[in-house]
């Protein structure tokens, strides 16, 4: 396993890192086995917060790493949603210092910073502050925050807070967030990738593209691990693991290195499938925006694109959901398709003269 650092901070990571979501949702004995088969094949970076199984993540972590405190880098957060007053952050890390077995964490992190309105909000109830504050007494190393902001957002807010860790959700079929990994490497910020996998879209790609990789012989999860091993803006990517066996496979990726000339051409021919969709294909030049409703062409048309070209079903009805329902987490902006009056502003900008309106409808019914 190559080890690399965070940003300019100087702590040293694994190249591919633990991500402690998915560990609540399995047997313990079994989330135990794969934590330490993390350990024994060299990944040093956990990442997980009480939200995580009501605090059993942050338990489990703690008990599979107490015995090697000092060779791994953990990363824990407080969850903003709903908290009022510095006390609730630092009782929050108050709670994971005890759950993890530690007297300190490497980075800590506010989590779910999904927009700006939230990002204002936590500065002004003194939650940066706060953070600072928590890393001049040693209770952690670095700060940073867990975002699903889109990337311009991302990077205004490097330009009000100091931040030592942005950890953001960035995967192969998406390419939204790269300006925003880019700056965060070119101002030595550390940058972590949370969903690496499209919680496990990647891995798991309908018959065609499957296809593609079993005649190159490469598990769709390395290469979807190796997209961000080889971009020298992601300092760790930390999939949800769940298993000893998913553990092996997916450390397999961990190289520091620039893609093969065959990672490259697996990548083309991925991508490839996401736009080989017929004429009806959105490239997602953005010149239909912005719409008079606020309905997110782009992003819907995105997840159709999913959908259709990788096999990615039950991601992309996800994600359409969180867009109807307009959560802040969102990982793609705008309203749904149901807000669409037809007005037609839209086919008049498309340099494709895509029939939009009509396609719209087509992708809320597969998308819903």
């Amino acid at each position: 396993m190559d080890r690399t650092t965070l940003g300019n901070s100087g702590i040293e990571v694994s190249a591919i890192g633990f991500g402690g979501m998915r560990i609540p949702r399995v047997d313990e004995s079994e989330a135990m086995a794969a934590l330490e088969k993390a350990l024994e094949l060299g990944i040093t970076l956990f990442e997980t917060g009480h939200g995580y199984g009501a605090g059993s993540s942050q338990k489990m972590i703690g008990r599979a790493t107490e015995g090697v405190r000092d060779d791994v880098v953990l990363f824990n957060k407080a969850n903003i949603g709903g908290v009022e007053s510095c006390d609730e952050i630092r009782s929050q890390m108050d709670r994971a210092l005890k759950d993890e077995r530690t007297d300190h964490f490497d980075c800590f992190s506010l989590w779910g910073v999904n927009n700006h309105e939230i990002f204002e909000g936590a500065r002004k109830s003194g939650f940066f502050d706060e953070l600072r504050r928590m890393r001049e007494e040693g209770l952690t190393r670095l700060v940073g925050i867990t975002t699903h902001a889109c990337a311009e957002d991302i990077i205004s807010f490097l330009d009000t807070e100091d931040l030592d860790v942005v950890t953001l959700k960035y995967n192969l079929l998406t390419r939204r967030q790269e300006p925003a990994i880019a700056e965060l490497g070119r101002r030595g910020v550390g940058c972590l990738v949370m969903n690496p996998l499209a919680g496990g879209m990647v891995a798991n790609p309908g018959s065609e593209v499957r296809q593609i990789f079993e005649e190159a012989g490469v598990p769709p999860a390395v290469l979807g691990l190796r997209y961000h091993t080889s971009n020298p803006g992601v300092s760790c990517p930390i999939p949800g693991m769940q298993s000893a066996a998913e553990v092996a496979e997916n450390v397999a990726a961990g190289t520091k290195a620039p893609l093969t000339d065959e990672e490259k051409r697996l990548v083309e021919a991925v991508q490839k499938a996401l736009e080989n969709l017929g004429e009806d294909f959105c490239t997602g030049c953005g010149y239909c925006m912005p719409c008079p409703e606020g309905v997110g062409i782009p992003s819907i048309f995105t997840l159709w694109n999913m959908q259709r070209g990788y096999g990615a079903d039950t991601y992309t009805k996800l994600e359409y959901l969180k867009i109807r329902e307009q959560r802040h987490w969102a990982d793609y902006g705008g309203k749904s398709a149901e807000a669409c009056i037809e007005c037609g502003e839209c086919e008049e900008k498309c340099p494709n003269s895509l029939p939009i309106r009509e396609m719209l409808k087509k992708a809320h019914d597969d998308l819903s």
